[in-house]
């Protein structure tokens, strides 16, 4: 059973009642090469629309501390407010992570300092956020041998002792409730380790059965060392990467979870609140092993087959692995507007697959500091403004015949603040952005006065992404491909390639620029006609 202290779960079955009549909306979008029409009816029951972008990662948990602490007190919820999980994706493994006075002494394995853990943790507190806690990898201390992964450059060996690190995540469990409070503590998330059927980040000689029990019994002896702390409602669970086949089959530890041995209590089964993947494409526009929905479903159909149907799915990691250049993304994401209908998109697929959230690597140019937003935070934002709205069915027609091109629609209804939105993405596999596309959209069935309403449009595009006049600006500024290690098309980017007399420019060019119109209901008729370039993000606002 999941954690009662967590937002209710949505699923399709969920619905809520608007005492509105109902009412059709016909839209129509004409292209430039095709045209796109949407029908949205407005009805009296649906499911409620969550915010898909709640949670982000931090590799370097010390960043939360070097950085971040620096930042007002009021940065994410100002600038980044639908962050409400930052996940820590791993606490030790390596001389730097182990929370140990003396990481190096095996002569001591209870010298603990989890002073770091809890100054990152309380950095989170400060910026109104909760933290994601992922527990492992195995400190070095606690493996006779460890072996040091050349990906992640953390101990990807088990513990010689699991009492040991039963201890040691008791003892973390017990400084975290002394400090935060039992409470707060319980609202927390908490994972056991990253990726766990990924060879590089956990192995027993690379043997899929040791290693498959060797993980069994690290999240046994975790789980029950937190609930011993935080009682049995405590939310845990445990990240995969599924997109792709690891060293043994994670469904297997789904099995283990509802009815395996449990190595630590010797019961059956072992808690657990959610079930997460990883989620990567090759490159723009270049899909890899499996969609987001077949990732998800992967683990969901493993569950629900096991009779666990009340968890958590989401994606702890992913989106783009490589930039155009095939260079690595820092951010796993591009800095070309066409990122803006990408993640558009995979919100939608989220909200049609019941997916719970997906952790971004970052949003601005300094990550989640301060900086220049990119495309992503504007997407993210405006899918976080619908957050509350129930949804609304949409029917789509086109006669555009190139399956690379996706037009979407959401639409949605706040009754409470009896408030209409629409948004509609442009995405395209290519990279490339020529075309400009007309949107006509017709709605009917509004009542039958004549009255006016107001609407804000809000639009991603070009003209609110600064990444392209700092393409531009390559030549003047003397920046040219080899000066990367990463590829270029990260957002993420060195302060050393942005100038301080360019930031406020570039600031500029990155801002939402939303347009306030008064609209005309004509005896319960609405007609609005605006364009959307390829690649765009458009949301309508409509205060009815």
């Amino acid at each position: 059973m999941k954690n009662s202290q967590f937002r209710v779960k949505r699923n399709t079955k969920q619905m809520i009642c608007i005492s509105i009549c109902f009412v059709l909306c016909s839209i129509t979008l004409c292209g430039q090469n095709s045209n796109h029409s949407f029908k949205v009816q407005i009805s009296p029951s649906g499911s409620v629309i969550w915010n898909v972008a709640d949670n982000v990662n931090m590799w370097d948990f010390h960043h939360w501390y070097d950085a971040m602490e620096k930042e007002p007190e009021d940065h994410l919820r100002t600038n980044l407010p639908y962050i409400k999980y930052v996940q820590f994706m791993t606490i030790g493994g390596s001389e730097q992570r182990d929370m140990f006075k003396n990481p190096l002494d095996r002569s001591v394995v209870d010298d603990y300092d989890f002073s770091p853990l809890i100054r990152v943790c309380k950095n989170v507190l400060y910026q109104g956020a909760i933290p994601h806690v992922k527990l492992g990898n195995v400190p070095l201390k606690y493996s006779a041998n460890p072996r040091i992964s050349s990906d992640f450059h953390v101990n990807k060996c088990p513990p010689d002792d699991y009492n040991l690190w039963h201890g040691y995540i008791k003892a973390i469990a017990q400084t975290l409730v002394d400090t935060f409070g039992l409470e707060r503590v319980r609202t927390w998330r908490f994972g056991v380790l990253t990726e766990y059927e990924n060879r590089s980040w956990f192995s027993v000689d690379d043997d899929p059965e040791k290693t498959k029990i060797a993980y069994f019994k690290l999240y046994d002896y975790a789980v029950d060392a937190l609930e011993r702390v935080l009682g049995t409602e405590v939310c845990v669970g445990a990240h995969s990467m599924t997109v792709a086949n690891g060293l043994w089959d994670e469904k297997e530890f789904v099995s283990h979870c509802a009815r395996g041995k449990n190595y630590c209590t010797g019961k059956n089964g072992a808690r657990l609140c959610y079930l997460a993947a990883s989620f990567y494409d090759s490159r723009p526009g270049v899909p890899d092993k499996r969609t987001l929905a077949e990732t998800i479903n992967e683990l969901r159909d493993a569950a629900v087959k096991e009779g666990l149907k009340d968890l958590y799915y989401g994606v702890d990691e992913g989106r783009i692995l490589r930039g155009i250049d095939k260079k690595e993304l820092g951010p796993r994401a591009v800095g070309q507007t066409w990122q803006a209908a990408y993640d558009a998109r995979m919100y939608h697929t989220m909200l049609d697959e019941n997916i719970d959230y997906f952790s971004h690597w970052a949003y601005t140019t300094n990550h989640l500091n301060v900086g220049i937003p990119s495309v992503s935070a504007h997407t993210s934002e405006l899918f976080y403004r619908m957050t509350g709205a129930v949804r609304l069915p949409v029917e789509y027609r086109t006669d555009d015949t190139l399956k690379s091109n996706k037009t979407g629609g959401i639409a949605a209804l706040n009754r409470e603040q009896n408030k209409l939105y629409l948004l509609f993405y442009a995405y395209s596999d290519s990279v490339e952005q020529r075309e400009i596309r007309d949107i006509s959209c017709e709605i009917s069935g509004l009542g039958r006065k004549s009255y006016r309403v107001k609407a804000v449009r809000t639009l991603v595009s070009d003209d609110t992404n600064f990444f392209d006049e700092w393409l531009n600006d390559w030549p003047q500024l003397g920046i040219t491909e080899d000066d990367f290690s990463w590829s270029s098309d990260s957002f993420v980017i060195s302060p050393k390639f942005i100038p301080a007399e360019k930031q406020t420019y570039y600031m500029s060019c990155a801002q939402l620029k939303p347009v306030t119109e008064i609209l005309r209901i004509n005896k319960g008729h609405l007609t609005i006609q605006t364009t959307i370039p390829k690649h765009g993000v458009l949301l309508y606002e409509i205060s009815l």
